[in-house]
C-alpha cells in the first residue's frame, strides 16, 4: 500500500525537482554553447552567469538536501543487510529442513512416477 503524499512531497515535486532540471538544462546549454559558439557566450557572459546564480540558488542546496535524503537511506538500506542476509539463510535451511523431511515421507522415490493400477 501506497503512502499517502504529504504536502511536502507536493511540493518538491513541483517546484524543486523542476527548479534542479531547469538549472542542470541551463548550465548545460551554457556549456554546449560555449564549445559550439564561444563568441556569443564570451559576448554575454555576464548575462548567463547571472542566469545560472538566479536558477542556482534555489536548485543548489534544494539538490544538496535531496542528496543528503538520499544518503541517509541509502546508510539505513546498507544497516539491514545484515539482518536481511540472516532471516534469509534462517529461511533457507528451514525450507531445506522441510523439503527433507517431506522427501523422506514420501512411499516412492522422488522423480519417479506412480502407477496407478485401473483394475483396482
Amino acid at each position: 500500500m501506497k503512502a499517502k503524499d504529504t504536502f511536502n512531497d507536493r511540493m518538491v515535486r513541483k517546484t524543486v525537482i523542476p527548479a534542479i532540471y531547469l538549472w542542470l538544462l541551463a548550465s548545460g546549454s551554457v556549456v554546449a554553447m560555449g564549445i559550439f559558439q564561444p563568441d556569443i557566450v564570451l559576448a554575454n557572459l555576464d548575462g548567463f552567469i547571472a542566469l545560472i546564480a538566479i536558477i542556482g540558488g534555489t536548485a543548489g542546496p534544494a539538490l544538496s538536501t535531496i542528496l543528503r535524503m538520499w544518503e541517509s537511506e541509502q546508510t539505513s538500506e546498507t544497516s539491514e543487510m545484515p539482518i536481511q542476509a540472516e532471516h534469509g539463510r534462517t529461511r533457507d535451511i528451514a525450507e531445506h529442513e522441510h523439503q527433507m523431511h517431506m522427501e523422506k515421507e514420501l512411499k516412492v522415490p522422488w522423480g519417479e512416477e506412480v502407477v496407478v493400477n485401473k483394475n483396482d
